[in-house]
């Protein structure tokens, strides 16, 4: 199916979590493109401090993610491809995600995942396959979305 029927799948409110370092480099250009015609809002990881599981600092900003993802009703995650897999920044935040004090937060809300970057193929299907079994874990409803 194509992206653009998969496009019909995404109602309520839409956020665009951009998990590159760049918060309008090409992953946020895709996101844009994806979700032409929808209301949505970008919420760029570079811009928060998510410490690692174990971490823990005053000025960790975890919270305030998380408490945007809740507002959320369709939780689409972009990002590009760095040293042959996803972002850093997705992966804390999906850590963060799953070790909290109540990993099913997100229980009923929509996820997807898009990859981006040079010669993606080997790693989208093993970040796919990761945010699927997290949206499982999580009790979220994993939408496909098309590769690009």
């Amino acid at each position: 199916m194509s992206w653009l029927k998969k496009n019909d799948l995404l109602d309520g409110k839409i956020v665009f979590v951009n998990a590159s370092e760049h918060a309008q480099g090409n992953t946020h250009r895709i996101g844009q493109r994806l979700l032409s015609g929808k209301d949505f809002s970008q919420l760029d990881l570079v811009n928060y401090k998510i410490y690692q599981i174990g971490q823990n600092y005053a000025d960790d900003q975890f919270n305030e993610v998380l408490a945007k993802l809740k507002e959320a009703d369709t939780i689409i995650l972009g990002t590009p491809v760095y040293w042959h897999a996803m972002s850093g920044y997705l992966k804390v935040l999906l850590e963060r995600l799953s070790q909290q004090a109540d990993p099913t937060a997100l229980a009923g809300k929509k996820v997807a995942v898009f990859v981006q970057g040079a010669a993606p193929s080997d790693t989208i299907k093993p970040t796919k396959a990761i945010v699927k079994r997290f949206a499982k874990v999580a009790q979220m409803q994993y939408i496909e979305m098309g590769d690009f």
